[in-house]
């Protein structure tokens, strides 16, 4: 009987085990063998489940920093390093904000490693388990599951370690772990790791076809094409971004007005949300949560009630067309907020949660979907279809929008500013700005960021890549670092 060991990064203590406890029922450093694991339907089932529970674990390293939620901290973190997010005092996030974070010798800088990686170690079992023992239409599903659970938390990974794709292939990413080891590996390069992204999702929409999913908890062939559409666009493959999105979004509603402005705080009524977690009294972690970070209308959170609101950029906030509801979701520096008169001017009531600390984590919405593949048409030379899909979801947020008459460098501004808006702290303006190459500027006339958030960085600049935690560094000697 062999023991099922995981050890994915050498000894850097890369994987705590005290999450919470429906995780640890789920750990595969269990007394469960290989081959019992292969056949059980089950046990697999649960090992997916565990991995679902990773995702929105609060402390994944151990520590009892608040910004530490899981994938949704990720996401809400990376908006605060972007142009598009303020932060009115100093508090969570601040390392986040004003690039501290990055650095190896800070804390923070080892949040998305322990967290995508963590992650990882579980996926690598199920894959060569169910590989080993064969596919059937048994497992077949939770293979689809878990070889998307891959490439996304490699996919993560890639976007914070690792330059861009384009024009970057042979430079270093991250290291890739595929078995069970205990050798701390050298980083593979952009290319290789990319690669390995884009087959896991193309494996997993194969075997996730005909799946029925129970809840949006977890991933079907849908999620699996939206992964695939976000990697595609990183890595220029511009046809198949457009492909990929197009079958992500199928049969997701828009929404009305009274849809998008219900605080997205409800993983079911939030109508086009793809894929999240639900939270409940049993597991929140409740101010340590996005909601808790990023509702300025909860007095019981950080956001609203220590005034450490989370606003819109004054740039952006003006790009918003009059007639464009999602407008409404920002207190307008002029008429303010009458609900809530004690927010400033460019406040966010986007995220609300009238459950107080309950709010689900949503993690990928279909409305994405349709910038991913209007840019790629344009990219790709069809601008006229790129106008009529990016026309789609724009008459459904401003009923005075008509079709772009944009070309070139100006429709592409166009698309990814709405992108930036409907998107608003959803964890997509800093990658975005990575890979189109923008600088950040938040020191300009008129700014509304704070003097502490004031940075100027200049595009494609060595701070926009993640160094590596130092806890790896002490503990792998085949790993090399990220320069300052």
């Amino acid at each position: 009987m062999k023991k099922i060991t995981i050890y994915s990064v050498l000894a850097s203590a890369l994987f705590f085990t005290s999450c919470s406890n429906d995780y640890l029922d789920t750990n595969p450093e269990s007394t469960i063998n290989e081959e019992q694991l292969a056949t059980s339907p089950q046990a697999l089932q649960g090992l997916v489940d565990g991995i679902y529970t990773g995702f929105r674990t609060f402390g994944n390293t151990n520590s009892a920093i608040h910004e530490d939620f899981g994938h949704r901290g990720m996401l809400a973190g990376t908006d605060l390093m972007s142009n598009d997010v303020t932060m009115a005092k100093s508090s969570w996030f601040i390392n986040w904000y004003n690039y501290q974070g990055r650095l190896q010798t800070n804390g923070r800088s080892l949040f998305p490693w322990n967290t995508y990686y963590l992650q990882i170690k579980t996926t690598n079992t199920i894959i060569n388990g169910v590989n080993k023992a064969g596919i059937t239409k048994d497992n077949k599903y939770v293979l689809g599951q878990a070889y998307a659970l891959r490439a996304l938390s490699y996919f993560m990974l890639a976007r914070f370690y690792g330059p861009t794709y384009v024009g970057h292939t042979s430079d270093l990413c991250v290291p890739i772990y595929t078995y069970v080891g205990f050798e701390g590996k050298a980083r593979s390069t952009v290319g290789e790791v990319y690669n390995m992204i884009e087959n896991d999702l193309l494996k997993s929409i194969e075997l996730l076809d005909g799946y029925s999913r129970p809840t949006r908890e977890k991933i079907d062939k849908s999620v699996a094409n939206a992964f695939l559409a976000q990697v595609s666009l990183e890595m220029g493959k511009y046809p198949q971004a457009a492909q990929a999105a197009n079958a992500a979004r199928q049969g997701y509603s828009l929404g009305n007005e009274d849809a998008w402005s219900n605080g997205f705080y409800d993983l079911t009524l939030t109508t086009d949300a793809m894929w999240g977690a639900v939270i409940n009294t049993s597991n929140t972690s409740f101010v340590a949560s996005f909601h808790g970070m990023f509702d300025n209308t909860n007095t019981s959170g950080y956001a609203g009630g220590l005034g450490i609101y989370k606003n819109i950029d004054k740039r952006l906030y003006d790009k918003i067309s009059a007639t464009d509801y999602r407008k409404k979701a920002f207190v307008s520096p002029v008429t303010g907020d009458p609900t809530y008169p004690e927010l400033p001017p460019y406040a966010n009531v986007k995220f609300k949660d009238p459950t107080v600390s309950d709010a689900d984590y949503i993690y990928l919405r279909a409305s994405e979907m349709y910038y991913i593949e209007a840019e790629a048409l344009a990219r790709s030379g069809n601008e006229a279809q790129a106008k009529v899909v990016l026309a789609e979801i724009q008459k459904a947020r401003d009923v005075a929008y008509t079709t772009s008459t944009n070309t070139g460098a100006a429709l592409l501004d166009e698309i990814n500013t709405q992108k930036r808006i409907e998107l608003w702290g959803e964890g997509i303006a800093w990658f975005d700005m990575k890979r189109l190459g923008q600088a950040l500027e938040r020191n300009y006339p008129g700014t509304n960021h704070p003097t502490f958030g004031q940075l100027n960085i200049p595009a494609n600049s060595s701070k926009f890549v993640w160094q590596i935690p130092q806890a790896e560094i002490d503990t792998n000697p085949n790993i090399v670092q990220n320069p300052n």
